[in-house]
């Protein structure tokens, strides 16, 4: 009976559409903090080139907050809105934002090579 009640309790619980996002700036990235670290996380993504202009961003729960984005130069303020359906991200000029399940259009895939069998 436990059990049963138990799925009943967790299939009963609200179900959120939340997705992780990628800002890619065009100058490096210092560091990164969330004013509500409670709503989301933010992080610089190191890379082989050591690059730091990417910005992982994974929403937690619903809510509004800013991302500040220090960089070498001056400080940046994102604006962030996490509704039950989407997430909306406020990116200022030289901050460019996608998905991280479909990437952009900018940058695209490439297919496979298809390989023929010996005859």
């Amino acid at each position: 009976m436990k059990k049963i009640f138990m799925t009943i309790l967790l299939l009963s619980a609200p179900a959120f559409a939340f997705e992780d996002y990628m800002i890619i700036s065009n100058q490096p990235v210092k560091s990164v903090s969330v004013q509500n670290p409670e709503i989301l996380d933010a992080s610089v993504l190191f890379t082989i080139d050591n690059t730091k202009k990417d910005i992982i961003i994974t929403p937690k729960k619903t809510g509004k907050t800013k991302i500040i984005a220090d960089m070498y130069v001056d400080s940046k303020k994102i604006d962030v809105k996490v509704t039950e359906e989407k997430t909306f991200i406020d990116t200022p000029e030289g901050f460019y934002l996608f998905l991280m399940d479909s990437p952009p259009k900018a940058y695209p895939i490439p297919k496979p090579p298809v390989y023929k069998e010996k005859k």
